[in-house]
């Protein structure tokens, strides 16, 4: 099996049909052994997949809500591909997502395209050029900046590649179990590739859990205690400093925190001009 579409599905039986028909394209195009494994995070309510596909479909039931993070590694243990692509039920990915990928991730760990992003305000590229695209591959800005990925949604990951640890330790608060797994990536020394084809969208419901600030943080910090039991690589002092400086910047404005943090202001604003581009 070449690639396994993990898909976590709480109340999204509306989704599937959409997903399944993209997944099928995909099928087509890259002529690869690919499974969909839909987990059902809802107990309350059954899976429902109408049509007939060329390709296996299989279907966890969780008994009870067990969050994002436990939702995904349920379909991970039951995986079969090389490569792994976790989908949320409202992603969307063009028909050469898996062609284009598989292509580009060559003997990396992690291959990351490029996508839409939707919000309130319009849409725009996650990416808007190349070269804050290859700055993810520094690796760096991951503990300076942000979660530079918006969501695994527009990433390819090698199945042997995860870490063991992000499967044992779970996270109870929804948000950052994809940010854990990139830095922990990144503390196993895993390597990063780009991809600069426009493949995904990020979809703008109104409900996304990534449009709570509080929500976000609490998750952040969560991560940030797991990773101090783990980490030797990655600096979790600066990464929780970074954390905290971009919270209180949304709650109390940018001059103080940027005062008590110079140089993480100085750091942010040499990627703005250098690698993000103003």
């Amino acid at each position: 099996m070449d690639v396994s579409v993990i898909i976590p599905i709480y109340k999204g039986n509306g989704y599937i049909e959409s997903l399944l028909n993209k997944i099928e394209k995909n099928y087509q195009e890259s002529q690869k052994e690919i499974e969909v494994i839909f987990v059902n995070d809802y107990p309350d309510e059954e899976i429902i997949v109408g049509s007939q596909h060329d390709f296996p479909i299989r279907i966890i039931n969780n008994e009870m809500n067990q969050g994002i993070h436990q939702t995904r590694i349920n379909g991970l243990k039951k995986a079969l591909g090389k490569y792994i692509l976790f989908l949320d039920q409202d992603d969307e990915i063009s028909d050469f997502f898996i062609k284009s990928q598989l292509e580009h991730i060559g003997n990396a760990d992690l291959c990351i395209a490029n996508g839409i992003m939707e919000s309130e305000n319009g849409k725009c590229l996650i990416y808007k050029n190349q070269k804050s695209q290859d700055y993810l591959k520094k690796q760096i800005g991951f503990i300076k900046v942000r979660d530079l990925i918006v969501s695994p949604g527009h990433c390819l990951i090698k199945k042997t590649s995860i870490p063991e640890y992000w499967t044992k330790h779970v996270m109870s608060v929804n948000s950052a179990d994809d940010y854990f797994l990139w830095l922990l990536m990144i503390e196993n020394k895993c390597q990063f590739n780009v991809n600069y084809d426009v493949l995904y969208t990020h979809k703008y419901t109104g409900e996304n859990v990534s449009g709570s600030i509080d929500q976000v943080h609490k998750s952040n910090m969560e991560m940030v205690d797991l990773l101090k039991e783990y980490c030797h690589n990655v600096n979790v002092d600066l990464l929780k400093r970074t954390i905290t400086y971009k919270y209180d910047m949304k709650k109390q404005g940018k001059l103080v925190p940027s005062i008590k943090n110079i140089d993480l202001f100085l750091y942010n604003t040499i990627y703005q001009l250098l690698w993000k581009g103003m």
